[in-house]
């Protein structure tokens, strides 16, 4: 059910630094693959009990929808994660500042990649983390989502269990910032769903064109 995996690698000149990041992917040519990830009530409850943006941001629990409401329609779908090794940032004192500044750029690639294959594909994106598109959120405010057009779900607001995902379908495990030290690297994944023919050459080509251009 799934082939045109990719893993490559990108030398990125930032302001401050050059980081390696690792690219890697996968076409999935039948959706249903992920039903076995989808934990709802897990999921649910440890957005509850741990997420500061619980009931805060439309595109967040309790208000995201399930991953199979969000792909109505949608057959076939893209994964992919970005990684960077923090030594990349080693030089940095604050370990916290170090991850923060790590997934800043990591999540900012990735988005950019993640709504360009959307709109390549005439699909619909899952991204990383929640929606950034305003900020702050309406649902502070107590207001209807002003773009509900470009907000966006992340997998794990979708539902979805992202570490199982990552661990089983592109051969890695997410680590985590913990007691002030650092994990050996850092990652950020999306997941793009769509109809349309797609290959991985295609991918390739939009990974590549937005990380020399960020």
């Amino acid at each position: 059910m799934m082939d045109q995996r990719i893993f490559t690698q990108y030398k990125k000149a930032l302001k401050n630094r050059t980081i390696d990041i690792i690219c890697r992917g996968i076409l999935i040519k039948d959706v249903s693959i992920l039903n076995k990830y989808y934990e709802k009530e897990f999921i649910k409850r440890a957005c509850e009990e741990g997420c500061p943006n619980y009931g805060r941001k439309w595109s967040c629990p309790p208000f995201s929808k399930p991953y199979y409401e969000v792909i109505d329609g949608y057959n076939k779908a893209a994964l992919i994660s970005f990684s960077v090794n923090m030594n990349n940032y080693i030089e940095i004192r604050n370990k916290y500042t170090a991850m923060k500044a790590a997934n800043v750029t990591l999540k900012n690639l990735i988005e950019k990649v993640a709504r360009k294959i959307e709109m390549e594909a005439k699909g619909y994106a899952l991204l990383s983390g929640s929606c950034r598109y305003c900020r702050p959120c309406a649902c502070k405010a107590n207001q209807i989502c002003k773009h509900p057009d470009k907000m966006r779900y992340s997998m794990e607001a979708a539902y979805l269990n992202v570490q199982a995902i990552c661990e089983e379908l592109l051969d890695f495990e997410l680590l985590w910032y913990e007691k002030k030290i650092l994990p050996q690297y850092t990652s950020t994944v999306s997941l793009i769903f769509f109809n349309e023919d797609f290959v991985k050459e295609t991918m390739l080509e939009i990974i590549k064109d937005v990380i020399e251009n960020y």
